[in-house]
């Protein structure tokens, strides 16, 4: 009887794994035949990656027949440069083998029996067969998708009236141009404005001001110009790898293409002229940003619209630096003289700029030395060459009364000179340096501070009669900035001389009074000395200027300045600080800022004392500020405060070697220290700069750790 019912069981298990077969097969079957007949492309892998099935859309969409698929590895169907990421990929899918989508926002190719390549899109999935478990990949060709959304990209960055870029995608095109570009293979840009637009529109209808906007972007389209629509009537211009004499040619090209431009008005037949005025720089030679080649482009189509004879189709012509250009370019001339640099360095930039800005041919400004009345300040700017400038600078040595010069001088104001060939004023060597320089008309502005003429500004065109009231008003505002600069510079060396035999006194009272806060410690005038030559030396090594290490290695003397309210007997302390004793040590920092707030020449020094104990991690004191919210000055100060202390002797530790402190410090960059501060240190001792003087040097690192 048992062994029926064992007989019976075993017979129905043998049944139920029989009919699970034979679904599994039937499902198998079905699979294949949804697989072969689905109208999309669809392959099924094995577990060795290989191809098992393939739809006939796969044939199609691939260019093989099924039979060539059959058998062969999954990779055959991608471009060779990624079939070994793509291995990487399925053994990581193999891993966690859910149904996930591939090609989703990346691209993705595929690639075709012929041997072209297309984007893709594929998902992905696992079913369990009697072999074994497949994966199933659904492949769509996105080539359609793709298009259209790079069509909708580029639209985007288009200006729907003239079809070239808009604002901000030409300013993206004139960054990259200027990131490859170097002096071998510069930038240049052209700004254009179009004529007289407002009086078109007002006179028929913004229809044709359109109309006369998209001729302008015609014209600017050429020789590779890479050209966007800046503004309103305004384009800008990118000549990818041109030198100025290559975008000059460019700019003659457009001005002839624009010469016989018209729209005709279709009611009345009127025939509108086109017109733009072009204006011209060039990276690395005019200036260095993407802001200044753009003013200085901007500035120099004004420029050009000045100096362009008037056409007589033109509807409103504006000829003259208007008050509104020449305020603009004062802003911009302003920082220039207020920046670092010599005399003669701010004189160059200036002349540099009116010439390229207000588009005069030769800018010389001289600045007198008030004993003799000769220049004791020079620079020119000059679309001439450099042996007319030679020669008109070596007249005007020779000189010792110059006619020119006793004009300006006696009668304080400007000199237009219209007529160079012809003024009695030049001298005759004069006459013949401006023949040979082509320069035809010329303006002299005197630089008057009070009653004493401190040097002249002078200017020159290569045009006739270039000069009027307009222009004499400019240039009479840059001659008073310039003015101003030279007499603040002139009392500047005469305070820095007379104040220099209390720059020494300033520094031993500043050390007097850091020593005052810790007169306890018998060994703190040599402390402070070691912070402040550690800083200075820091300081460099980040590259601080040198007066700028020097200030800030006085700040560093006074960063324990707030100890001077702290009791003795807690500084004297050699043990552990129970809780109010620590809450006082620390209050020293807020303290010291509080003693230095408000004392000119201190400021520094406060910040220094507020924040030197804070930490790069966050958890320092008194603001718990944390990594670049630090100020940088107390980054640099904590790193020379804490080496210096390692290496010095305390009432409870010998002192330890360069190499141990070195090692402490080390330890604590990314989260006591600022890490730059600390590679900083590193190459200050790679170098051997970070020797110790003999009374702090330990004998040994071994006899410093027993000490310690």
């Amino acid at each position: 009887m048992i062994r029926h019912l064992v007989l019976l069981a075993a017979f129905s298990v043998l049944m139920a794994r029989r009919r699970a077969e034979e679904a599994l097969q039937e499902s198998e079957s079905r699979l294949r035949g949804l697989v072969e007949s689905a109208p999309m492309a669809i392959v099924a892998i094995d577990g060795e990656d290989r191809i098992t099935l393939a739809s006939a859309e796969t044939e199609v969409l691939f260019g093989y027949l099924r039979d060539e698929l059959i058998g062969q590895p999954v990779e055959m169907l991608l471009p060779e440069g990624l079939r070994e990421g793509h291995v990487r990929q399925r053994i990581a899918y193999h891993s966690d083998p859910e149904a996930r989508a591939m090609g989703c926002g990346r691209d993705l190719l595929g690639r075709r029996k012929d041997g072209t390549a297309f984007p893709i899109e594929i998902s992905l999935s696992s079913v369990n067969m009697t072999g074994g478990a497949l994966s199933i990949a659904f492949i769509a060709d996105i080539t359609e998708r793709k298009r259209m959304e790079e069509e909708l990209r580029e639209q985007a960055r288009r200006d729907s009236l003239t079809g070239v870029l808009n604002h901000g995608a030409i300013i993206d095109e004139l960054r990259r141009a200027i990131a490859a570009a170097d002096d071998d293979a510069p930038c240049a840009v052209a700004m254009a404005d179009v004529d007289s637009l407002k009086a078109v529109n007002d006179t028929y209808g913004h229809q044709i001001g359109d109309a006369v906007i998209i001729k302008v972007a015609g014209a600017l389209s050429k020789r590779g110009a890479v050209v966007g629509r800046y503004g309103g009537d305004e384009f800008l211009a990118v000549l990818p790898s041109a030198g100025r004499v290559e975008a000059e040619r460019y700019c003659s090209e457009v001005a002839a293409a624009l010469a016989d431009a018209s729209v005709t008005e279709s009611e009345t037949g009127a025939s509108v002229p086109v017109a733009a005025s072009i204006g011209l720089a060039v990276y690395p030679e005019d200036g260095v940003t993407i802001d200044e080649i753009v003013d200085l482009s901007d500035n120099a189509m004004y420029a050009s619209r000045r100096q362009r004879p008037v056409g007589t189709g033109e509807l409103s012509p504006a000829r003259t630096l208007g008050g509104e250009r020449a305020a603009a370019m004062v802003g911009q001339i302003v920082p220039l003289l207020t920046g670092s640099g010599t005399i003669e360095d701010k004189l160059r930039l200036v002349a540099h700029r009116l010439s390229v800005g207000a588009g005069y041919d030769a800018v010389n400004v001289d600045v007198f030395a008030q004993a003799s009345g000769l220049p004791s300040a020079r620079n020119s700017f000059s679309r001439v060459p450099d042996e007319v400038v030679d020669a008109w600078q070596a007249e005007r040595r020779r000189m010792e009364d110059e006619p020119i010069l006793q004009h300006v001088k006696s009668t304080k104001r400007a000199l237009i000179v219209e007529d160079p060939q012809h003024e009695e004023r030049l001298t005759e060597a004069q006459r013949a340096v401006m023949k040979a320089a082509e320069l035809q008309s010329a303006v002299v502005v005197p630089l008057f501070w009070e009653d004493d003429m401190m040097g002249v500004l002078s200017v020159a065109s290569k045009r006739r009669n270039a000069f009027g009231a307009g222009d004499v008003e400019f240039l009479t505002a840059i001659a008073t900035q310039i003015t101003s600069v030279v007499r603040m510079a002139t009392l500047l060396d005469e305070l820095q001389s007379a104040s220099a035999h209390l720059s020494q006194a300033r520094e031993d009272a500043v050390l007097l009074l850091a020593a005052s806060a810790e007169a306890h410690d018998s060994t703190t005038g040599q402390h402070l000395r070691g912070v402040r030559g550690l800083t200075e030396a820091l300081a460099r090594e980040l590259s601080y200027d040198e007066e700028s290490a020097r200030e800030l290695g006085m700040a560093a003397v006074l960063h324990d300045i707030g100890k001077i309210r702290v009791q003795e007997s807690i500084l004297a302390n050699t043990g552990p600080l129970d809780g109010a004793e620590l809450d006082s040590m620390r209050k020293h920092t807020v303290w010291g800022a509080e003693f230095l707030a408000g004392h000119p020449g201190y400021e520094l020094a406060a910040t220094v004392a507020r924040s030197h104990h804070e930490r790069w991690d966050g958890i320092g004191y008194p603001d718990g500020l944390a990594g670049k919210a630090i100020p940088a000055a107390a980054t640099i100060v904590a790193v020379a405060d804490a080496f210096d202390a390692i290496t010095s002797d305390r009432p409870y530790r010998a002192s330890h070697s360069v190499d141990y402190a070195l090692r402490e410090v080390e330890a604590g960059s990314g989260t006591q220290f600022s890490p730059s501060v600390v590679e900083a240190l590193v190459r200050l001792e790679q170098r051997g700069d970070l020797s110790l003087p003999a009374e702090k040097a330990p004998a040994s690192e071994t006899a410093a750790q027993q000490a310690a």
